[in-house]
C-alpha cells in the first residue's frame, strides 16, 4: 500500500496522475486523507519532493473544504442520485478559480444510482481540462463496470484493530474496540456504529431476534420508529453475525441469504419498517433461524 500512494503521489508531482481514480477498500477516512493530499500536492504552489508542507493559503483551503477547484460529493440520503450529479455535473465544466488543476471527490461513490452513475460517465467520457476525479467506495464491485474500465483503482487494505483505534479522535476506546468487533473489521462500518451508538444498536438487534425466535410478531412493535440509516447499520450487523453463526454452525445460511436480500431492497428507497416486518415474516416461515 506505501509503495502504490508513494507512486501515485509521485505521479501527482510530475503531472501525470489519472484523471479518474478509483479508491476502494479500507477505511473512508483513510481515502479521504489520500485523497486531500493529492488534491494538496497538484496545487500547492509550494510542494516539496516529499509532498505538500501545508502551510500556505492553497493547502489550508483544501484542508478546510473551502477552495472552489475542490469538491465533495456524498450521498444525501442513501444513494446518490442523479439530481446530485447533474448539479456537480455543472461546476465540474466550470473554469478553475484558483488552481492548476480541479479535484472532485465522490465518496461512497459505490451509492450511485444506475441514473447517476450514466450522467457521470458522459464527465469521464469526456473530461474537463486539468480534472482529477477521485471516486471513492467501500466496494468496487458496487461501481459501474463502465466506469470501473476507465478508472486507475487503488486499493486501501483493511486495518488491524489496533491501528483503526489510533486514527480515531477523542472516544471511548473500549466502545470503539466493542463497534469494531460488532462489524466485523469493517472500519466504515464500525464508525457508524460509533455514531449511531453501540448500546442501542445491540439492543435493537437484541429484541429483533427474540421476535424471531419467539415468532411474535406483535413484539415488532416495539422496534419501530426507524430510520432507514438506522435499519441498514442494524441489517448490516446481524449479516456480519449471521456469517459468524454461519461457521460455528448455530445459524442456518437461509438468515444470511434473507438479510443480504433486505439490505438490498431497503438500498433502493424502500420503506424500513416494511423491510423490517418482510424479514421476520421470512425467519418465521422457516422455523427461525438459529439451528437446533
Amino acid at each position: 500500500m506505501k509503495l502504490q500512494l508513494a507512486l501515485l503521489e509521485k505521479a501527482a508531482r510530475e503531472n501525470r496522475v489519472a484523471h479518474l481514480l478509483l479508491f476502494h477498500g479500507g477505511s473512508a477516512l483513510h481515502q479521504r486523507e489520500v485523497a486531500l493530499r493529492l488534491a494538496q500536492i497538484l496545487n500547492c504552489p509550494n510542494a516539496a519532493s516529499e509532498g505538500p508542507r501545508q502551510e500556505c493559503p492553497t493547502c489550508r483551503k483544501i484542508l478546510s473544504g473551502n477552495h472552489p477547484d475542490v469538491s465533495w460529493l456524498k450521498p444525501l440520503k442513501a444513494t446518490i442520485g442523479i439530481e446530485q450529479v447533474l448539479a456537480w455535473q455543472e461546476k465540474a465544466y466550470l473554469k478553475h478559480y484558483e488552481s492548476e488543476y480541479k479535484v472532485s471527490v465522490i465518496e461512497q461513490a459505490d451509492t450511485l444510482t444506475l441514473p447517476a452513475a450514466n450522467s457521470l460517465l458522459k464527465v469521464i467520457e469526456e473530461p474537463p481540462e486539468r480534472t482529477v476525479i477521485i471516486l471513492c467506495a467501500e466496494n468496487a464491485e458496487g461501481i459501474l463496470p463502465t466506469i470501473q474500465s476507465r478508472a486507475q483503482l487503488v486499493f486501501f487494505p483493511n486495518l488491524s484493530e489496533e491501528t483503526w483505534l489510533r486514527g480515531l479522535a477523542e472516544v471511548d476506546e473500549q466502545e470503539a474496540s466493542l463497534a469494531f468487533r460488532l462489524s466485523g473489521g469493517n472500519q466504515n462500518l464500525a464508525a457508524d456504529i460509533l455514531q449511531h451508538g453501540v448500546l442501542w444498536l445491540q439492543e435493537w438487534v437484541g429484541k429483533f431476534r427474540t421476535v424471531v425466535e419467539e415468532e411474535d410478531f406483535l413484539k415488532l412493535f416495539a422496534l419501530f420508529p426507524i430510520d432507514k440509516n438506522q435499519a441498514l447499520l442494524c441489517l448490516q450487523v446481524m449479516a456480519v453475525q449471521a456469517q459468524e453463526g454461519i461457521k460455528n454452525g448455530t445459524i442456518r445460511p437461509f438468515e444470511f441469504l434473507a438479510i443480504g436480500k433486505a439490505i438490498d431492497v431497503l438500498r433502493q428507497q424502500a420503506n424500513p419498517r416494511l423491510v423490517i416486518e418482510v424479514l421476520a415474516l421470512e425467519l418465521f416461515q422457516q422455523g427461525g433461524a438459529r439451528c437446533d
